[in-house]
């Protein structure tokens, strides 16, 4: 048996071998064994090709020389070129075989529950009180142009904070790193710092701490809040807290994400408002949820939404009509403390 012969033989399991593997990655998730093979597979195809190519020579040469093998090769390589273009621009129906493939993939694989885990509790030995955020599907905004072509997505600013049963605010627990010290960035190059006091009014009201400039959100000077903030994450998360057994009282959880406007919060809603169209990005206004807590009994505590804060933050009213908020409401899809 001459090389030759071998080399077309192997070449046709080779085929095979790519064949049945590439089926199988198509359509299912991604395993070793087979993605192995199909790399191994491929390895051995190239192989035989070259030989394959190597004892053929003349035979193609003679194919190339004459019209049907260049009408045939140029076709070859002109195909290809719709195929790219496809793939790079989405285009169906080029993209929908990917884009079928991803499905099939998915729709085999476990779901994955994956979230990030805070931890503020700086005493060890204080109970522990657990909150809970699952993302829903108004978490991140839109994509939103920041410069030469380059985009980024804002997440949500969120407070959690204590009160008595009659609404006393007593300390705050948790917030997000922006909201804590006013470190919001602005696309204008020029503009250092941002103040955004519709961010968490009701919060920043309840409070009680005024900045120089006649705000009740911190300034980028405060320092308090540092041991209880952090950054927002980008996926579900759980933060942990230090929190006094001091039997029953509310726990208050304050919401808001920029670039969610709607028909009623439009970016044209209120012109005469300087803080709400300043900057055209302050949209549906904070969602305020709250939970009665008794810190005697473990147990899990489910969030219900009370009602809004000032679209512009002028005062730290709590607003209970929320006919007009729509997709913030999405923002999460719910928040559930846990008492050790």
């Amino acid at each position: 048996m001459n090389l030759r012969t071998i080399s077309t033989i192997t070449l046709s399991v080779a085929f095979a071998v790519l064949l049945i593997t590439g089926v199988l990655l198509y359509a299912t998730p991604y395993n070793y064994f087979v993605g192995s093979l199909h790399i191994w597979g491929a390895v051995l195809f190239l192989v035989c090709i070259v030989l394959h190519i190597k004892h053929n020579a003349k035979t193609y040469k003679n194919h190339m020389q004459k019209r049907p093998g260049k009408w045939s090769m140029g076709l070859a390589i002109a195909g290809i070129v719709p195929l790219v273009m496809g793939l790079i621009f989405n285009l169906p129906p080029v993209s929908s075989v990917a884009t079928f493939g991803y499905n099939l993939k998915k729709s085999a694989e476990q779901d994955k529950r994956e979230y990030t885990l805070i931890d503020l509790s700086a005493d060890p030995a204080a109970p522990k009180l657990h909150v809970f955020f699952k993302a829903g599907r108004e978490y991140h905004s839109a994509p939103q142009e920041l410069f030469l072509s380059l985009t980024y997505t804002s997440t949500p600013q969120i407070v959690v904070w204590m009160e008595t049963l009659e609404g006393k605010y007593i300390d705050t627990l948790y917030i997000t790193g922006k909201t804590s010290d006013s470190s919001y960035r602005s696309k204008d190059p020029a503009i250092d710092v941002v103040r955004r006091p519709e961010a968490l009014p009701y919060w920043s009201h309840k409070r009680g701490i005024k900045s120089v400039d006649g705000l009740y959100t911190p300034d980028q000077h405060n320092s308090d809040l540092d041991g209880i903030a952090a950054a927002t994450p980008k996926v579900d998360y759980q933060v942990t807290m230090s929190a006094p057994r001091m039997g029953r009282y509310k726990l208050m959880v304050e919401v808001n994400r920029t670039y969610d406007f709607n028909d009623f919060y439009s970016k044209t809603r209120f012109p005469d408002d300087a803080i709400y169209s300043g900057t055209g990005s302050s949209g549906q206004p904070s969602l305020i949820y709250e939970s009665i807590i008794d810190s005697q009994k473990p147990g899990q505590h489910l969030f219900n939404l009370v009602g809004h804060g000032h679209h512009s933050g002028r005062d730290g009213s709590l607003y209970t009509e929320l006919d007009n908020v729509t997709t913030a409401k999405q923002i999460l899809e719910f928040i559930v403390a846990n008492v050790e």
